[in-house]
Formats: structure tokens, sequence, C-alpha cells
């Protein structure tokens, strides 16, 4: 073990440049893809050619993720935290500037798919370097309670600039993308960097992989992750899609969105008290059933009244999993390797982003956009019950 002396922070610009930047960043990402699916369906794409736009977010993301979360273990956040911003800025200013043909789609959207790898690992990297588990799960709660908010925000963004008809001013959107990623990169280059801890004796080794996926409840909640991802991402690409198939306005979908993230949001300002009441079994249980639910509502014809009443139960359920995933998956493993197992928490994350959006693109070619939701659904079913099972109260820790 290694003795090491921590200065403790203080409220300071570089936390206030990382609160702005998390929320900034999460705006971009959201506005640039729900963009992306609206300026597919202006080309003209068939579903299957929108799921491949989708799945392009997380191919490359796929292939960088373990080297970043190793990266990240060994040297710090820092230097991927402004690579990952830059590609960001760039990203938005192309599908801005040339964002016009199925290959720049293509392209435009890999690359911001490895900026935000890139950010995110950063930031999950800095709410899991706590002392305890319940610092860990709070602060992870109030992590997730920004990104809320900031998925708020984007939806307002959206609804601000899209203009009255069903599909918005998707060059306008791209622009505003691209300014509020110009200022996110500016937030960055305002942190510093934690001092390093004085060190006293040789670091604990990192796990290899397969010895982290052995350990108790790692794949579980990894796999719990990957549903509630899945759902995020899904949502972003094909609400957009159901709205524009049935003839609802962009306002309405963005309010939609933007309702899904107030109740997550909300679940998260609520997370330490329902947490130290129910634990974290019954809690991750529960909210993935509440998403599987509000996702099967989806898949079926509904007035738009019903279709909020399910994005509640969906923004709930995602506020209460991914903290609870995040904070699981940290907490089985040595501290030396988090930054690894969050690596491998975001590849089954991006794997899942990767094949999803392509297989499930085919079965709304075949079945109909609502299949997806329905499809999703019934995994996260599925989820809920294994999560169950592994925390079981012999392995429940809270």
């Amino acid at each position: 073990m290694r003795n090491v002396t921590f200065r403790v922070p203080k409220p300071s610009l570089s936390l206030s440049a990382f609160i702005f930047h998390v929320v900034l960043h999460q705006i971009v990402i959201m506005v640039a893809r729900v963009t992306t699916s609206y300026r597919a369906v202006e080309l003209g794409l068939s579903d299957i050619w929108i799921g491949v736009v989708g799945a392009s977010f997380s191919l490359l993301p796929l292939l960088l993720a373990t080297q970043v979360g190793t990266r990240i273990d060994r040297k710090g956040a820092r230097g991927a935290f402004l690579v990952g911003a830059g590609c960001v800025v760039i990203s938005a200013l192309g599908l801005f500037a040339t964002g016009n043909s199925i290959i720049a789609l293509l392209g435009w959207t890999g690359l911001l798919g490895i900026g935000h790898l890139l950010c995110l690992l950063s930031q999950h990297a800095t709410a899991a370097d706590q002392p305890t588990d319940a610092i860990r799960e709070r602060m992870f709660g109030h992590y997730t309670a920004l990104i809320s908010f900031a998925q708020i925000l984007a939806p307002l963004v959206v609804a601000l600039f899209a203009g009255p008809g069903a599909v918005p001013h998707t060059w306008l959107l791209f622009a505003v993308a691209a300014v509020a990623g110009l200022i996110s990169l500016g937030c960055v280059l305002l942190m510093r960097p934690p001092a390093k801890p004085q060190v006293t004796s040789k670091p604990a080794p990192q796990l290899p992989v397969r010895h982290l996926l052995r350990q108790k409840g790692v794949i579980q909640a990894i796999l719990a992750g990957v549903g509630v991802i899945c759902a995020v991402d899904l949502l972003v690409i094909y609400l957009p899609v159901l709205g524009a198939q049935a003839i609802i306005p962009a306002s309405t979908i963005a309010a939609l969105l933007m309702v899904r993230a107030l109740a997550s949001l909300l679940s998260r300002l609520c997370f330490g008290w329902l947490l130290s009441r129910l634990g974290r079994r019954v809690m991750l249980t529960g909210s993935l059933l509440a998403t599987g639910l509000g996702l099967t509502i989806l898949g079926i014809p509904a007035p738009e009244w019903v279709l909020a009443l399910a994005m509640v139960l969906i923004g709930i359920g995602i506020g209460l999993a991914s903290p609870i995933s995040m904070s699981w998956v940290t907490s089985v493993v040595p501290p030396r390797s988090r930054g690894l197992v969050l690596s491998l928490r975001l590849t089954g994350n991006r794997l899942a982003q990767f094949l999803r959006p392509m297989s499930v693109g085919i079965v709304a070619a075949g079945a109909g956009v609502s299949s997806v939701f329905l499809l999703l659904s019934a995994g996260l079913y599925g989820l809920a019950y294994s999560s169950h099972a592994a925390l079981r109260p012999t392995a429940d820790k809270t």
C-alpha cells in the first residue's frame, strides 16, 4: 500500500471551470447529435443509414477506451480533457461547414464520439477519485445532476433555434454547438490539475483487464450502465425520427427531451436521501424497471401527454441508475484501477452504441421506429433481473 498526503481542495476558478465544462460539453453533444439526426432526415436517408450515422459516434471510441483509461490512471486527466474538448469543437465546426453528405456526417460524428469519450473518461476519473464509497456515490450523484441540468438546457437550445417546422434549421443549431464547444474548451484551459500526491512507497500495480472482469459485480455493473446509456442514446437518435414521422413539431420533441432531463435532475437531487433509505439493490432494480416501462409506452401509439409521462419514468430511471452503476463498478476494484474499469464500462457502452443503432435501424426499417423502443425496454427488464440477483443482501454494502 502507498501512503499519500492530499491537499484538501477549496472552491476555486478551476472547480468552477470544471462545472461549466461538464454542462457545456453535454449541451454540445446533445445538440449536435439531435441535429445530426434531423440533418439525416433532410438528406432523405433511410432508417438504416440513420442508425449507421449514430453508430459512427461509438466506433473509434470503442477501440480507444481502455488505452485512454490506462493513461489517465498513470498520467492524469488533463491531457485527455484538452484533446477531447478540441475534437468536439472541430467536429461541431465540421458539421456546420461541410455536413451535407452521408460521408461527412459519418466522419464528423465519429470525431465527435472520440472527443466525447476523452472528456467523459476524464470527468468520471475526477468524480471517482474519492476516499470512501459513500463520498464517491454522493460525488457521482452531484456529477450526474450536472449532466441532467445540461440535458435540460440542450433541448431548450434546440427549441429556441429550431423554428416552427417538424425539421429545424440544422445549420443554425450546428453553429450554436460550435460556439458552446469553444467556450467549453476555454473552461478546460482554466482547469488546474490536482496536486500530485506525495508517494512514500511503491504504488500498487494496476490489475489486468481479465482480473478486473472477474471481480464480483463488475460485469453486472457494466451491463447496467450499458442499458442506461443505450436508453439515452437511442432516445436522442430515434425520438426526432419518431417525431418527424408522426408530424410532431421539433419544439415538442425538444420539450419531451427536456422533460426527461428534468426528471433525471430531480431524481438525482434526491439521490443521497433515496440511497440511504432504499439501498443500492432496490434503487438500481427499480430504476431499470422504470426506464423499461417508459420505453414500452413510447413503443405504442399514444397522445403527446402520455409520451410526456413516459419521459418522466425514463428520466427518473436513468437519473438513478447511472450514478449507481458508476459507483458500483468503482467500489469493487482497487483505486489504482478505477480509470481502467471506468474505461471498460465505457467500452461496453460504446460497443452497445455501435451495435444497437445499426441493429435497431434494421428492425425499424421493417417494423417501424416504435419497435426500437420496445426492443430496448425488453433488454432493460432483463438487466433489472440480473442486477437484482447480483446485489443480493450478502453482497450489498449499502
